[in-house]
């Protein structure tokens, strides 16, 4: 998208973004206003699908059904498709959190409100709060005086990004809560200086989970996929797993004596 008002700066643009063009990337000009509302439009749109899925994963669970198969469905819908359709804790990263807001902004700023944007916002934080209640609520109602072991910190796998992750919601209030926490994440570099100062920083999966009364799984990375139950199993102290990113296998978890819980999946 290259937004201008003049011809040279689509003319410099245009050759700058050449290679890209040479193997058919399209190429949009545009007004200012008009490439910005495309940017923003277009993440705002996605946030919103994330949104949708999640609250579509909790009716599954009212209703019985299964939340993977309600997406698979969706997104086998050639004008939906199958991408951000996975359920799980909420967005968070440098886009999706500032571009909702940017547009909800300026929206309500030029009298053209976008509430389908603003109940988004809305939702994707009380998705967070959500997810501490969650695991609070597995525990019988309290979590003071209890080990939580955190996998997954960073707002996704393969980054050390921690903005607007929603371990930034859901660590701080089970602290507060009274729970001491032992977490693990593969590139915990700006994670320890955002967590509660009594967060204990594993060297490993298996170290964060020892003597864990619950396993809470907030971020997907492909070494957590890898973890056995049975070894986690006789790592931890209780047999609660909270998967809230349906990234393992129930049965497989209940067999090795898990309370297991996921997010839309009876």
């Amino acid at each position: 998208m290259i937004g201008a008002e003049s011809e040279r700066a689509f003319t410099v643009l245009r050759r700058l973004y050449r290679p890209l063009y040479l193997i058919e990337t399209p190429i949009v000009q545009t007004g200012l206003e008009t490439a910005e509302l495309i940017k923003y439009a277009a993440n705002a749109f996605l946030a919103v699908k994330i949104t949708f899925i999640n609250q579509m994963a909790d009716l599954c669970e009212k209703a019985g059904a299964n939340v993977h198969d309600v997406a698979r469905g969706m997104g086998l819908d050639g004008r939906i498709g199958r991408k951000f359709l996975h359920a799980g804790p909420g967005y968070g990263g440098s886009c999706f959190p500032k571009d909702t807001l940017a547009l909800a902004r300026t929206a309500q700023e030029l009298g053209a409100p976008a509430t389908i944007v603003e109940t988004t916002i809305a939702a994707n934080e009380a998705r967070k709060e959500a997810m501490a209640d969650r695991v609070i609520a597995a525990m019988g109602g309290s979590v003071a005086g209890r080990t939580i072991a955190v996998l997954g910190l960073t707002f996704k796998p393969e980054t050390d990004d921690m903005r607007d992750a929603p371990s930034l919601v859901v660590v701080p209030k089970l602290a507060a809560a009274g729970a001491t926490i032992r977490a693990y994440d593969p590139q915990p570099g700006h994670a320890r200086q955002l967590m509660p100062a009594a967060t204990h920083f594993a060297g490993s999966a298996l170290d964060a989970v020892e003597g864990a009364d619950a396993l809470v799984l907030l971020t997907e990375w492909n070494e957590f996929r890898a973890l056995a139950p049975e070894r986690l199993r006789a790592a931890m102290a209780g047999n609660t797993v909270l998967d809230l990113r349906n990234a393992w296998d129930p049965q497989a978890f209940r067999e090795a004596g898990f309370q297991y819980l996921s997010i839309g999946r009876p």
